[in-house]
């Protein structure tokens, strides 16, 4: 499986529409060994960035805020999302293997929690339902 982050100064970037850097990881999966795979630069256009995470076989995004629009593109790609997160990239790597991105911890400032949309529960995204996952 592989992992793309959209990094900015080694933190997650703030907004994905506009990232210029992926880092790529390879795992089997959740709380397995994480491989580098590499960096890849990005001209700050999300519908190429989409393209290319597409061509790379990325199966799934951790970015920080995202507009409907391509979050919308990500899922008919068939790539799980994890958005609205925050952090450091090595610690919020180690959040996804351990399946705790849904912590406040990793949230961005003014959101109750981040979210993971996949396009195996919904293609409508998750725009409208809770951000909580304990409700």
């Amino acid at each position: 499986m592989k992992i793309a982050l959209t990094q900015l100064q080694q933190r997650i970037a703030p907004l994905f529409d506009s990232a210029t850097t992926l880092v790529l990881y390879e795992t089997i999966g959740y709380g397995k060994d994480l491989h580098y795979v590499g960096d890849f630069a990005c001209n700050g256009k999300a519908e190429e960035t989409i393209e290319t995470l597409t061509q790379m076989n990325v199966q799934v995004l951790i970015c920080g805020a995202i507009s409907n629009e391509y979050e919308q593109l990500l899922l008919l790609k068939h790539i799980d999302l994890y958005s609205y997160i925050a952090g450091n990239v090595d610690e919020v790597l180690q959040g996804w293997q351990q399946s705790k991105l849904h912590a406040r911890y990793f949230s961005m400032p003014g959101c109750l929690t981040p979210r993971h949309c996949s396009h195996r529960f919904s293609l409508q995204g998750c725009r409208g339902k809770s951000r909580r996952r304990d409700e």
